[in-house]
């Protein structure tokens, strides 16, 4: 009698076993999600509805980004002056790299979530007739509408719109992109990635764009550019000398415009002048501590 109750319960114990396996791996995905969604409502509100996570990895989050703010400014000596400055101080859990590898491919944070965006926007400037990443993103992103500019005439009839034009601050002979959007009537548009590499340029482009706070200074997402060692040549002794002044102000500037590194990369065809940096827009109130457990009131 005992071993047939014993035989029972084992059945018994086996059946709910087998019933708690289908319930889980036909409902689980579900109640995660839910989980999710009812807890993540601080990194939603912080990342402009772009991030899900629970408080307590936000809050984490948080603090490995004022810690590594508060150390990315050292300087150092000239040629090793990206290698001792400016860490990513963020991190995108599925960052991927569109493109060849090597010069020509970019890392975009979490490229599945421009997926849910039903008509999103890219912009790609100095392009020199590479368009890798441009022809990998719209095979990832087909509801995407990509535009490539570059001062030279090239064709990428196929996976994106090309544009002959100088980019820049508007002056001398350059298009802003103000001036860009406002004549592809994109100017109430989100702008999901704005990918850079204009030798040099960067600054007075950041410097225009940022100069006004508007909906289209406001509404960029995403950031991936190569930044250069910024260098002036004085006419005594032909003395190359290097501004870093204007490095850490390019720097500050996407700070002040809360943004955040998420990757970095060198460019190893000149690793000592320019390396690749991919930003992310987060709202203002990431940049303020809201944890009691931290006593800093912001950064």
């Amino acid at each position: 009698m005992i071993n047939v109750n014993k035989r029972f319960c084992s059945i018994l114990l086996l059946f709910f076993i087998i019933i708690s396996f289908i319930l889980l791996n036909n409902y689980h995905p579900t109640l995660l999600n839910n989980i999710r969604i009812s807890n993540c409502e601080l990194s939603r509100i912080e990342s402009d509805n772009f991030f899900c996570e629970i408080d307590e990895d936000w809050y984490r989050r948080k603090e490995v980004f004022y810690l590594q703010h508060n150390r990315n400014q050292f300087t150092g000596v000239p040629y090793m002056f990206f290698q001792d400055n400016y860490e990513p101080t963020f991190s995108c859990r599925f960052e991927q790299r569109l493109g060849i590898n090597g010069d020509g491919g970019k890392w975009i944070c979490d490229v599945y979530r421009l997926k849910q965006i039903p008509s999103c926007l890219i912009y790609s400037f100095g392009s020199n007739g590479e368009f890798s990443f441009e022809n990998e993103t719209s095979r990832y992103l087909p509801n995407c509408d990509i535009h490539t500019f570059d001062m030279k005439e090239f064709n990428c009839t196929d996976f994106c719109t090309f544009h002959q034009t100088r980019i820049g601050d508007g002056l001398g002979g350059t298009k802003s992109l103000r001036m860009i959007m406002s004549e592809l009537n994109h100017t109430g548009r989100y702008l999901d990635i704005l990918k850079i590499d204009i030798e040099g340029s960067e600054y007075e482009f950041f410097e225009d764009l940022f100069n006004t706070t508007d909906y289209v200074s406001e509404n960029i997402r995403q950031i991936l550019v190569e930044i250069h060692l910024s260098k002036l040549i004085r006419n005594v002794n032909n003395v190359t000398v290097y501004e870093f002044e204007k490095l850490h102000d390019l720097f500050q500037l996407f700070h002040d415009n809360h943004y955040v590194i998420f990757h970095k990369e060198v460019n190893l065809y000149n690793p000592h002048w320019a390396f690749e940096y991919s930003f992310i827009k987060l709202n203002k109130q990431f940049f303020q501590i809201n944890n009691p457990s931290n006593s800093t009131e912001h950064l």
